[in-house]
């Protein structure tokens, strides 16, 4: 199998997990479904629904759509690619929408049915275009290899640090917030709040995960190259997502309302810090981004509860909004990715030091010669 298409499956994978993983929160409530489990395939046109509700559900399955259909055009042609990409995620959609009929805080929509499966169609669509055998897929192909060290590990963590860009859609006042799990599991928090605590809980949440974004970045780059100005780049898109989030899609009164004391101490040290270890050896950027992102987990989850932090009507159980079902994806992805990048980054080192073995039994074999 090519490299792009095997990449190409490891990631609908994940991105089907996501997808199980966003449908099935907040995972209680289960109960037995109506006599007609599809019965919501008939059921009338719902009475609150906008256009970006439309555009929403649209968007959510368009990475699954297009990620099944770049696995499959290499063996079926686009055509067959973009046709059969298309019904796997209808029947997904389907299945994940007949589920839900088992949970009483969950809602099965035809509308989502064919939202979903209309998105996945347009990202299938955009396969062909963006394959390595396509126009744009040259060029960024190129640069790809201009910029990044070659094999299918780095074209992961390009892929990775892509998704870390999403999470900053996730509705939260807390930046770089990934990995917070109190709220869907039900667990109690272990500290009262007070203005310290909950700056400094910022603070070390902040530091951790942009120490760990920028040496993660700088070890997928090639060696020749000056790693710093693309990891300001990636963690500037970041925060210029947040702040677009913060007024299109979460209606906050500022953009910068995340922009906290502890929030700003957490990017300055972080910062500093990140200069002296860009330069340290590739395996150095690794273990320390790891156990970075570690403590990230680990200070998001003992963090004190913020009582002045509010969700919008649109993102709450129940309301009027379709926008849910588009929160729990993103909503997911923000949970679940540190823990696939410490993955992704303990496979990485497993990989590093097969390779060096290797390569000292290929030393002692030409001495012994």
């Amino acid at each position: 199998m090519p490299r792009g298409a095997r990449l190409a499956w490891i990631l609908a994978l994940a991105y089907l997990l996501i997808i199980i993983y966003a449908s099935l929160q907040p995972f209680r409530g289960w109960r037995f479904p109506p006599a007609e489990i599809l019965g919501f395939l008939t059921a009338p046109w719902p009475r609150y629904i906008t256009l970006n509700d439309i555009l929403i559900n649209l968007v959510a399955y368009v990475p699954f759509g297009f990620l099944i259909a770049l696995g499959l055009a290499l063996r079926l042609g686009n055509l067959a690619a973009v046709t059969l990409a298309t019904l796997i995620s209808a029947l997904l959609s389907l299945a994940m929408e007949g589920a839900q009929m088992f949970l009483t805080s969950r809602i099965a929509s035809n509308v989502d049915l064919l939202t979903n499966s209309a998105g996945a169609l347009f990202g299938a669509m955009a396969a062909p275009l963006l394959s390595p055998t396509g126009f744009p897929g040259r060029r960024i192909a190129a640069l790809r290899r201009h910029w990044f060290i070659p094999g299918t590990l780095a074209d992961a963590g390009l892929v990775i640090v892509f998704l870390w860009l999403l999470t900053h859609l996730h509705p939260t006042s807390q930046l770089f917030g990934t990995g917070y799990l109190r709220a869907t599991f039900d667990l109690p928090a272990y500290f009262a709040h007070a203005p310290q605590l909950l700056a400094l809980a910022e603070a070390a949440v902040v530091f951790f995960n942009l120490l760990g974004l920028g040496l993660l970045v700088s070890a997928l780059m090639r060696g020749a190259l000056r790693p710093l100005t693309l990891v300001a780049v990636v963690i500037a898109t970041g925060l210029l997502i947040k702040a677009i989030a913060a007024v299109a899609l979460l209606k906050l009164a500022t953009p910068l309302s995340w922009l906290t004391p502890g929030v700003a101490l957490g990017l300055l040290a972080g910062a500093l810090l990140l200069y002296p270890l860009s330069r340290a050896p590739r395996r150095v950027k690794t273990a320390v981004a790891t156990l970075c992102f570690c403590a990230a987990i680990t200070a998001i989850n003992l963090a004190p509860e913020n009582p002045y932090q509010t969700l919008p009507p649109q993102l709450l159980a129940g309301g009027p909004s379709h926008f849910l079902s588009f929160s729990s994806i993103i909503r997911a992805l923000s949970e679940l990715w540190p823990f696939l990048t410490i993955g992704y980054l303990l496979a990485t080192a497993g990989a590093g030091a097969v390779k060096s073995r290797s390569a000292q039994t290929r030393a002692v074999m030409r001495n012994r010669l």
